[in-house]
């Protein structure tokens, strides 16, 4: 997705997604709770949080929690939303923040992140991740399922890919949000694009979780990855 886009779909469609928020988020927590085996004073991190309602989600549960977005203007509708109950950083100020989060975080979330990024964006943003996060921290990072997101259709979305698309090749890809009719852009790459990025990274990968289907036929709409630090 390009940037502008994402900075317009913050204005147009600002409302929570309860499909994509039921296909993950439960699953995501159940992650986070086996992580802190209940522990609720984990300092999470959620890196590219869009409207903010699963930072949000996460500091109703008890967490400490704090959550940036490249996008300005996602931040504000975030602001607006749950300013009250979590601390969000726009670009400059989270930029300026680097040093002091260093090793800070026991848990740093992003969410439907990676997938709308070019390569170079997504090593900034795994380095950053990395910087913020304790040595013994874990990083849970979810986006569009690799295997599936070329089928025309998901629990949350309906898609277009190009002419010609194959599995093991990158293609950009149109999607359209079931509950609001909003439509923007995402990348596909084959799993094994991730699985390179991640060891090139200096990550492992400890699990991997794929999203509810809400007992319909349709395939998961997302994948999870838990890793650490080499």
């Amino acid at each position: 997705m390009h940037k502008n886009e994402w900075e317009k779909l913050a204005t147009d469609a600002p409302i929570i997604q309860d499909a994509k928020n039921k296909v993950l988020n439960d699953k995501l927590l159940e992650i986070i709770e086996n992580i802190g085996k209940e522990n609720l004073n984990l300092n999470i991190f959620d890196y590219g949080c869009g409207w903010g309602e699963w930072v949000n989600q996460l500091s109703q549960k008890g967490y400490e929690s704090e959550a940036y977005d490249e996008a300005d203007e996602m931040v504000d509708q975030a602001i607006l939303k749950f300013g009250n109950e979590t601390k969000f950083f726009k670009r400059e100020e989270f930029k300026k923040s680097l040093e002091k989060f260093k090793n800070k975080y026991d848990i740093v979330t992003s969410n439907l992140v990676l997938c709308i990024l070019e390569r170079e964006m997504q090593i900034e943003m795994l380095n950053n991740i990395k910087s913020i996060l304790k040595d013994d921290g874990k990083i849970v990072i979810s986006f569009c399922h690799p295997c599936f997101d070329y089928i025309s259709e998901s629990v949350v979305s309906v898609r277009k890919s190009p002419d010609g698309a194959r599995y093991d090749r990158e293609f950009e890809y149109e999607k359209e949000i079931k509950e609001n009719g909003i439509t923007f852009h995402d990348l596909h790459r084959p799993l094994s694009y991730y699985s390179k990025l991640f060891k090139e990274s200096d990550l492992s990968i400890l699990e991997i979780a794929e999203s509810e289907i809400l007992d319909t036929a349709f395939y998961p709409d997302f994948i999870t990855f838990v890793l650490k630090k080499k």
